[in-house]
């Protein structure tokens, strides 16, 4: 029966082993540095992946219930990145804590490990979705609104996400190609009616905002503006995590063009 046991467990770490990546965390944070976010973003991203378990890991240096709950942290962390980037949820986390085999080299014992498989499959984008930002400033109307795609943030925070990058840099060029444009940039959030204490959706705005200053648009081209969860595109609550997505959103309004 032991023999038994220690070839199924033997063949359930193969079969996980086979396809894992791994990143790594500063000295006692659960967050991940940018570098190795840009890392994951970029593992992330043009692959049809699914995940099946994160394992979170720390050196020894503190007690081992500070440890375990650290190596924890840093799993679920990696998972809310995968979800906002994937949509999968439900990830099963694992935390080791500093109860394994720990490395000399410290700094590669603070990780998580991403078991997964590769799918293949062929992905077609919504009709909507084809008709790229630039198209649509360009035929729309003073007061037209328009949703900025594939733009995300850090839960409950105005930091970007790695693959935000395009929608940024679409938008900051069509500014700089079209200098009589101006815009309002409005923050939505999705989930709850009433006060947002944080303002999410202003800090969202905003964080667009300065985007484009940082980058050379004068500041009397642009505004922004919160409007919370007053404006959701689906009644709130929400259905499922497609109307959220939907009414978590930063448009631009035309306010000259």
């Amino acid at each position: 029966m032991r023999k038994i046991l220690f070839l199924f467990l033997l063949l359930s770490s193969i079969s996980f082993g086979q396809n894992k990546f791994t990143v790594y965390f500063d000295t006692d944070l659960y967050q991940l540095q940018l570098s190795e976010l840009n890392r994951l973003d970029n593992f992330l991203k043009n692959k049809d992946l699914k995940f099946y378990k994160l394992i979170g890991y720390c050196d020894y240096r503190a007690t081992n219930g500070y440890n375990d709950t650290l190596a924890s942290n840093r799993a679920k962390f990696v998972s809310h990145i995968i979800e906002k980037v994937t949509n999968q949820k439900q990830i099963e986390i694992e935390s080791k804590g500093e109860n394994f085999e720990q490395n000399s080299d410290l700094k590669l014992n603070r990780k998580v490990e991403i078991f997964y498989e590769e799918l293949v499959t062929e992905k077609t984008l919504p009709k909507e979705d084809k008709k790229d930002l630039s198209q649509q400033v360009s035929t729309a109307k003073v007061g037209d609104k328009l949703v900025l795609k594939n733009l995300h943030f850090y839960n409950r925070s105005g930091i970007f996400v790695p693959e935000s990058r395009p929608i940024l840099e679409e938008l900051l060029k069509i500014m700089l190609a079209n200098p009589n444009l101006k815009i309002e940039i409005q923050g939505h959030i999705c989930c709850q009616k009433g006060t947002d204490v944080e303002d999410t959706a202003k800090v969202r705005a905003l964080a667009v905002y300065n985007y484009l200053i940082n980058n050379g648009i004068n500041k009397n081209r642009l505004s922004y503006k919160s409007f919370g969860s007053s404006k959701p595109i689906h009644i709130i609550p929400e259905n499922n995590e497609d109307e959220r997505n939907e009414n978590r959103r930063v448009e631009i309004q035309i306010v000259a063009n």
